[in-house]
């Protein structure tokens, strides 16, 4: 069978480069589409492709070769895991990637480098996700939040997402028809799960609409899911929406009672809280022109001790009666 090669000796040229992590790292465009079958391949299914593996510089680094493999199974490197379910029988793309995603094992290039991949679809066969057992089913679920995780673990956590991401496609999948009910129960316990994990992946990136967007998910089918209630109010501490966030802290306290973060996250807002409270009384009667402030300091004078006092002792009491609740 003939393939198709890429000419010249720059990548720079094509266009319509996708960015499939949206970081960067991981990026394919259509060398040569196909008007084959409108789906994709399917986790559960295996097929075949035809792969050459080069530096970004166009230098083969191993010689061109067939692969079979299932989607999802995890047995070839993460670029292709994530870019062959992206393409049309026939279809011919190019991979630009980060050497994480791709590295063959006999040819480790240095952190930081990019290898380009010449990806065809010969066939794709078996039965997709939706005709497989039960068993195979979960277990596929399962395996797709392990691994999820495991670059949770490494920090990678675009990856990380787009992984948990796969897994909830493969639970909806999964969920189609009728199923029985303890099925049904087991597939909502791994979809709780995944966005518990996406929750935590949007806090470590900084993305408080999403974090809070994925704990809203969590507990609508799970009210006392406790990292959900704690991570929800920490993003709501992080707003300055302090009342709220005590509120949601609060009940993950009451499901973990003599878990030391909650504790201390609760004991943290409060004093950042009435810091930000005394703050603003003072900022309140404490501006103004020079002559105003004389004249407000004289005519306060006899008033503001009392204020200073009366927010100190509410300051005080609060922080005294979360002490006593929490011990």
């Amino acid at each position: 069978m003939e393939h198709e090669h890429i000419a010249g000796d720059s990548v720079q040229y094509l266009e319509g480069w996708i960015d499939v992590l949206g970081n960067g790292l991981l990026k394919k465009t259509t060398l040569k589409s196909s008007s084959n079958q409108p789906d994709n391949p399917q986790t559960g299914q295996s097929v075949s492709i035809w792969i050459r593996t080069m530096l970004e510089n166009r230098k083969d680094i191993e010689a061109p070769k067939y692969l079979n493999f299932m989607i999802g199974k995890g047995d070839v490197y993460q670029a292709l895991e994530i870019c062959v379910p992206l393409m049309k029988l026939e279809e011919t793309i190019l991979i630009l990637a980060d050497v994480r995603y791709c590295s063959p094992s006999e040819e480790c290039q240095p952190p930081g480098s990019r290898l380009l991949l010449e990806v065809q679809l010969l066939s794709i066969s078996g039965p997709g996700i939706k005709d497989r057992s039960e068993e195979e089913q979960l277990e596929l679920i399962n395996r797709e939040r392990e691994k999820g995780n495991n670059h949770f673990q490494r920090k990678d956590y675009q990856l990380a997402l787009f992984i948990y991401t796969c897994a909830l496609k493969i639970i909806e999948s999964s969920s189609e028809g009728e199923i029985r009910c303890e099925q049904k129960d087991m597939l909502l316990d791994e979809k709780v799960k995944c966005y518990s994990n996406m929750a935590a992946c949007h806090l470590k990136t900084g993305n408080l609409k999403e974090t809070i967007s994925c704990c809203d998910i969590v507990l609508q089918h799970r009210p006392h899911h406790c990292k959900a209630l704690f991570r929800k109010g920490k993003v709501l501490a992080m707003q300055q929406i302090y009342p709220l966030s005590i509120v949601f802290l609060k009940k993950a306290l009451a499901v973990q009672p003599e878990h030391p973060e909650i504790k201390e996250e609760i004991k943290t807002i409060i004093s950042t809280w009435t810091k930000h409270r005394i703050s603003g009384i003072t900022e309140k009667f404490g501006h103004g022109s020079s002559k105003q402030s004389v004249t407000r300091q004289r005519s306060f004078q006899n008033i503001n001790w009392k204020w200073t006092i009366g927010i100190s002792a509410i300051a005080l009491g609060s922080i005294i009666l979360c002490k006593w609740r929490l011990s």
